[in-house]
């Protein structure tokens, strides 16, 4: 017959096992968020100046690709894994990151991340960026909170890329053709769905809808 003071050591060592775990998985969250709070802020520090600049040049076309080959092009194939591939901002999610060349395991604890083989922002293409919604500063936590009609951009160095979101769904992980290439230009965001889990993937589909060369100290002299 189980005593009531073998119950109480019992459910005492219980709740103090899950309390450990708890205290754990915080810390564990602490610190991953911290280690990727510093990351961005020391890319910051480092990208060049037109991945962080506020002002574009209005005047032009809606979609000026004049240069693109020669300097967007130009500079995302020009990087290595891991570097920083451009800027993607989300007002509605609360997202501000600066994105890295590549989504392997170390890429991902640094920012979200570009995926290698789906296309550039450009004149066609599906673009896909995947994130964390959980751990290293789950840049992707709110992505749930996108939906049709809100405005996602992608900052290269040298044009500010707006795309207006078209669909949010969710399918299962090996639904891959869901950042397959399009003649239209597309942006795809994906993150694991439900958090916690990678039972399912979110996917944010968007249409581009404008582009604008950013404004810098070699441009700021163009005429609007």
């Amino acid at each position: 017959m189980v005593t009531r003071e073998v119950r109480f050591v019992v459910l005492r060592g219980a709740s103090n096992l899950f309390l450990g775990i708890a205290v754990g998985l915080l810390g564990y969250y602490g610190v991953t968020d911290f280690v990727t709070r510093m990351t961005q802020s020391s890319l910051r520090a480092t990208v060049p100046s037109g991945l962080l600049a506020a002002d574009v040049i209005t005047s032009g076309p809606s979609l000026d690709f004049e240069g693109w080959a020669e300097q967007d092009e130009a500079y995302w194939k020009g990087l290595r894994n891991g570097e920083p591939f451009g800027r993607i901002s989300a007002p509605e999610m609360g997202l501000d990151a600066i994105v890295l060349k590549g989504v392997s395991r170390a890429d991902l604890k640094r920012g979200p991340g570009w995926i290698t083989y789906t296309d550039l922002p450009g004149p066609t293409g599906n673009c896909g960026i995947s994130g964390h919604r959980t751990t290293y500063g789950a840049p992707f936590r709110r992505l749930d909170r996108l939906s049709p009609g809100d405005t996602i951009e992608i900052q290269s160095p040298f044009r500010r890329y707006t795309y207006r979101v078209r669909r949010v769904f969710r399918v299962t992980p090996d639904r891959t053709e869901v950042v397959a290439s399009t003649d239209a230009p597309t942006l795809t965001l994906t993150a694991c769905d439900p958090p916690y889990s990678a039972r399912l993937r979110l996917i944010v589909q968007s249409d581009l809808v404008e582009v604008r060369r950013v404004m810098t100290e070699k441009t700021r002299g163009v005429p609007e």
